[in-house]
């Protein structure tokens, strides 16, 4: 008992010590902030954070003489207000050396630049680690489920993809991530990644709204402004913008310029856009009207000169059976065609040979009256 007490007080003395002498170390783990999309009446609103997920950056990264350690940068006022604009897959992380600024890594705690859209490749790499997280992620399936890709260090594609859950399952893709060969377990080798040369986005309005020929320059004029300020897009990079007269279609052409130094991928973009579209996040103002675009309406092709290297044997079932039964259909079409006219021709004779026999009799009975005549 007495052994008790006398911890139980050596307890109390040390907590009152600590009370009276704080120490100078940082929790490890403080808060955190989570970054979440901000629903406004703009049609691409900004991501702003709520404070549940922050972290601060390792006194061990700062350099004391360069970038000394700031005891005064508050989490609350350096993530408070933090916003990501191209991307929702990131927390933000208080940077204490020196500039005391926030900073955004992913949940493979590699830094993203919030100032330029992320690629694509990245992009996915992060949804599907928060998929993973939050236990949505499709695995299996057919070469269009959800997979999570392998990026290089700049963000982008690899030229070989494989599945995360079969490794020897593999396939080649072009710059957007788009299959050009057949899945396959036998070795297979992709020499490069192939280029996407030209975009095209298609999609079209809702019935309420018929484009004419007087806002159809309004709507371009607003797709290049939508094109160059949300989604960074050089204007060069713009090939054509289309908007058929008395229709709700809409087609965006993209290309690939080089002429730039730091070109946009337009398989970023495109990807960006179509992410939009489907969410109704990409709609503006013409003439005081809201133009809403028909979500399934949204497709998306992609142009490059290298044919892709499909095999006949690996193509889907449903889509196989498809191309049967229209080939079966031709065929019966052809032969049916075939046999009709080859009945049509043989009655076309017969009435022939009908008609030449009866003239022949005819022919007949005219010479023997003749020759009766004669005798008479």
């Amino acid at each position: 008992m007495f052994f008790h007490e006398l911890l139980l007080l050596s307890w109390q003395v040390w907590l009152l010590w600590r009370h009276l002498h704080p120490s100078r170390e940082r929790p490890k783990q403080p808060y955190s902030l989570t970054v979440y999309e901000h629903h406004s009446n703009r049609a691409r609103g900004p991501l702003s954070v709520a404070v549940e997920d922050v972290h601060e950056l390792p006194d061990k990264e700062c350099n004391d003489d360069a970038f000394p350690v700031r005891e005064d940068c508050e989490v609350d006022t350096v993530c408070g207000e933090a916003v990501c604009h191209h991307n929702q897959y990131v927390t933000c992380h208080v940077n204490r050396c020196g500039t005391c600024e926030p900073v955004f890594r992913g949940y493979d705690n590699i830094t993203v630049n919030c100032t330029r859209l992320t690629p694509k490749c990245r992009l996915i790499h992060l949804e599907m680690l928060s998929k993973h997280r939050t236990g949505t992620m499709l695995t299996g399936g057919s070469l269009g489920t959800e997979y999570h890709p392998n990026c290089d260090g700049a963000g982008m594609f690899r030229p070989k993809q494989c599945r995360e859950e079969d490794t020897k399952l593999c396939w080649c893709v072009n710059k957007a991530g788009v299959p050009v060969s057949d899945q396959t377990h036998d070795p297979l080798k992709c020499d490069r990644l192939v280029t996407v040369h030209v975009i095209d986005i298609q999609f079209t309005f809702k019935g309420e709204f018929t484009p004419v020929a007087k806002t159809m320059d309004e709507i371009r004029r607003q797709l290049v402004l939508k094109l160059d300020r949300e989604y960074t897009l050089d204007k060069t990079q713009i090939l054509d913008i289309t908007v058929r007269e008395l229709y709700q279609v809409v087609s965006i052409r993209l290309t690939d310029n080089r002429t730039d130094k730091e070109p946009v991928d337009i398989a970023t973009v495109a990807y960006y856009i179509e992410r939009d579209l489907k969410s109704n996040k990409f709609g503006f103002e013409v003439d005081g009207r809201r133009l809403e675009v028909a979500r399934d309406s949204v497709k998306v092709l992609f142009f490059h000169y290298d044919h892709p290297h499909m095999d006949m044997m690996t193509i889907n079932p449903g889509f196989a059976a498809l191309i049967v039964i229209i080939a079966l259909a031709i065929i019966i079409g052809v032969c049916v065609s075939v046999v009709v006219r080859r009945k049509a021709l043989l009655e076309r004779r017969f009435q022939f040979e009908v008609i030449e026999v009866q003239g022949q009799d005819n022919h007949l009975e005219q010479q023997e009256a003749t020759m009766t005549y004669f005798v008479m």
